[in-house]
């Protein structure tokens, strides 16, 4: 049985619980590493599924659902052991498809990079009328605008630009497509004295915020998977400062990963955490 076989058994089986993937999720389950998704019935901002697999000599994993309470072991039971060849041969098969996914998101990478370069060299300054702007009361000159998308940058640790997130006039938020997320940042205000404080946190406006309201510059991580590793960035090239995490209040989900994310952080790199109160609705 080949491990396309087992992850589809083993996909059959969670869908069996209820747990259906909204998503495609068979090449992420491949990696053999924890992944999350979004499935039917949840919420549309929510990924109340996860699941992690290994293909080995007996293919096992277990998987859950969040939001339904359920968490489940699996295994290969009915199919026999592989021999030696069968495992081997399984080994390089997923090994093989690993490396192409890797390959393939390179490329995707550096194809939303050479995009993000070409459309922040068109866009002009963004507009204080933007609706986005407005909501927000942000600094207009310090985004641009391409149509009616407010784009903010996103920057690797060597200040190279690799990304854009576009901000629609409600507020709608998208990356570009196969364009790299880990490891980016945003900074807002000039980081020029050592020793002085820099906050860290998840989204533009919600920094920016920050920014106006203490002086402080600010860094924005953009989401809470990535807040840890833009900690350490910063961390590592200015050890100098002294960081405080900001972290989102998402008490109104099933799990508050912007907290979870936010204290992580702070562990990371021994910093102050601060999580500001979610106004009531």
């Amino acid at each position: 049985m080949s491990w396309h076989e087992h992850i589809s058994d083993f996909i059959a089986a969670m869908e069996a619980e209820g747990i259906k993937a909204t998503e495609p999720i068979a090449a992420r389950l491949s990696s053999g590493e924890l992944i999350r998704f979004h499935c039917e019935g949840d919420g549309k901002s929510r990924r109340n599924g996860w699941a992690i697999l290994y293909l080995d000599e007996r293919p096992n994993g277990a998987y859950g659902n969040y939001r339904l309470g359920l968490s489940r072991k699996w295994n290969s039971a009915g199919h026999r052991a592989l021999t030696t060849a069968e495992r081997d041969a399984m080994q390089r098969e997923w090994a093989q498809a690993k490396e192409k996914r890797r390959l393939e998101r390179e490329v995707a990478e550096r194809e939303a990079a050479r995009d993000a370069i070409e459309m922040w060299e068109a866009a002009g300054t963004a507009s204080p009328d933007h609706g986005y702007v407005a909501a927000k009361s942000l600094d207009h000159y310090a985004l641009r605008q391409l149509g009616d998308k407010l784009l903010v940058p996103m920057y690797d640790a060597d200040g190279v630009l690799r990304n854009l997130q576009r901000i629609s006039p409600d507020g709608t938020k998208r990356f570009l497509r196969g364009g790299r997320c880990d490891g980016l940042f945003c900074p807002i205000g000039n980081f020029t004295r050592r020793g002085e404080r820099a906050c860290i946190g998840e989204g533009y406006a919600t920094m920016a915020a920050v920014n106006r309201a203490t002086d402080h510059p600010c860094i924005v991580a953009f989401s809470a998977k990535n807040l840890p590793a833009v900690a350490r960035i910063w961390w590592d090239a200015r050890p100098d400062l002294d960081f405080v995490i900001v972290g989102d209040d998402d008490s109104h989900l099933d799990r508050n990963l912007g907290r979870d994310a936010a204290e992580a952080a702070a562990r990371e790199i021994g910093a102050r955490l601060w999580i500001p109160m979610r106004e009531a609705a």
